[in-house]
């Protein structure tokens, strides 16, 4: 079986470095129109521009993943440009600090919790 982004939108969140610039990368590779999506803006443009030069379909999407107001423009902005969506790679992520979680505080935990798993629903 052979699958094919071809005439498709994806997003990629966390899609300035890493993973998601992977991620972005390989959906590009496979005809995808993509939507790069990163609370840093100057990373996400950059690869944006990066895939653009390279002949790909995108666009460059600064949001918080956490605050739902702009998770909805977000979305409203890749369906205004593109027309639908087809895919979502939600790999925008942190990791907790390396304490005892007994020394964890509450903000520490609701951060973590809104970045890797509220953001994936949202």
């Amino acid at each position: 079986m052979s699958l094919t982004f071809e005439n498709r939108v994806s997003l990629v969140t966390g899609a300035g470095s890493g993973m998601g610039l992977a991620a972005a990368r390989a959906f590009a590779a496979e005809g995808a129109s993509i939507a790069l999506v990163d609370i840093n803006e100057s990373a996400v443009r950059t690869a944006a521009e990066q895939l653009v030069s390279a002949g790909h379909k995108a666009i460059a999407i600064r949001c918080d993943v956490t605050d739902e107001a702009q998770v909805k423009a977000m979305i409203e902005q890749i369906v205004s440009k593109f027309g639908r969506l087809d895919a979502a790679f939600n790999n925008a992520g942190v990791q907790s600090l390396a304490v005892e979680t007994a020394d964890s505080t509450s903000q520490e935990f609701d951060r973590v919790n809104a970045i890797n798993l509220r953001s994936v629903w949202l």
